[in-house]
């Protein structure tokens, strides 16, 4: 092979690797996994009157649950409905929203009840803090 054919071999090979992109070792969601997207917040009705507010996530990269959930459809999660009572927590999520924030779920299921908004519902989660420097 003549050096220009390598160099055209060696670029080419370089440009396959780069738009592969990497590999995730993290083909699953389990608790205690960061959950990213942007937060909205929805406003709804339960089939029985029941005004709705939910803080939700549309995760940026939705992906399956690792332990099996009889509620979950056949494609992963897209959104996650973040319950809270606590009102500080309550007005840090109104100052986020439509803002990409990161949460660890500490717990989650699909939904499984018209009470729960979304494709999954979190009951136990906390902010992901930036790094400080």
């Amino acid at each position: 092979m003549t050096r220009g054919a390598l160099s055209i071999a060696v670029l080419l090979f370089g440009l396959m690797v780069g738009f592969a992109g990497p590999s995730s070792a993290q083909e699953s969601l389990k608790q205690g996994d960061v959950i990213s997207g942007k937060l909205r917040l929805v406003q709804t009705r339960h089939p029985n009157g029941t005004r709705l507010t939910a803080y939700q996530i549309v995760s940026d990269h939705p992906l399956k649950f690792a332990e099996e959930d009889e509620f979950c459809p056949d494609y992963p999660p897209v959104t996650f409905h973040l319950v809270t009572n606590d009102k500080a927590t309550k007005a840090r999520l109104d100052r986020l929203l439509g803002k990409k924030i990161a949460v660890v779920a500490e717990s989650f299921f699909c939904s499984e009840t018209a009470w729960h908004i979304g494709d999954a519902v979190s009951f136990q989660w906390r902010f992901v803090e930036p790094a400080r420097r």
